[in-house]
């Protein structure tokens, strides 16, 4: 439908959370044959119980797991002003339908401990993190990219108590802002 002109992908999780989440589902599908092999489940008295709780059982780590091991991507397509987020597990991809960018405001660059966020603010206060860099000059340069293409101002707000407006011409001809 729409073409993604800046794709901003979320690095993969560790191996870690993947081999642990692997191990719980293992343990969970092995509980289940050994419920239906050695315990009868399907005459045991209490089976509609028993598989109701396993269900809970799957839906609760299901959804604790889901962010340990799915990426988040963020398509932008700047011609048309449309956002869609894409989910990945392994092999399975969710993509959202195009949202429109609606009633876009700035851009910030925005300093949290040792990292520098950069925020898509719209409508009256809603942000959208965008990325987090360790790098000011970086993330900088990415803000002014993304605030030039969807022709918004933007903001370095990196040192607290000292917002200012970066301006776009003056950064373009000279990399520094003023």
């Amino acid at each position: 439908m729409f073409k993604s002109e800046l794709v901003i992908r979320e690095p993969d999780k560790p191996l870690i959370n993947k081999i642990i989440t692997a191990l719980l589902y293992a343990s969970l599908f092995s509980y289940v044959v050994y419920l239906y092999r050695y315990k009868n489940l399907l005459n045991h008295p209490e089976r509609w119980t028993i598989v109701i709780y396993l269900i809970v059982l799957l839906l609760i780590l299901f959804f604790s797991s889901f962010m340990a091991i799915a990426s988040h991507n963020v398509h932008l397509n700047f011609e048309n002003n449309k956002i869609q987020h894409q989910y990945r597990v392994g092999l399975f991809n969710y993509k959202e339908v195009w949202q429109d960018l609606i009633d876009l405001k700035y851009i910030s660059v925005y300093k949290t401990g040792d990292y520098f966020q950069i925020n898509m603010w719209y409508k009256k206060n809603e942000i959208l993190n965008l990325m987090t860099l360790d790098n000011y000059e970086k993330a900088i340069e990415n803000g002014f990219l993304i605030s030039e293409k969807l022709r918004i101002d933007l903001l370095d707000a990196s040192k607290p108590g000292h917002h200012k407006w970066v301006n776009k011409q003056t950064y373009k001809q000279t990399n520094k802002i003023i």
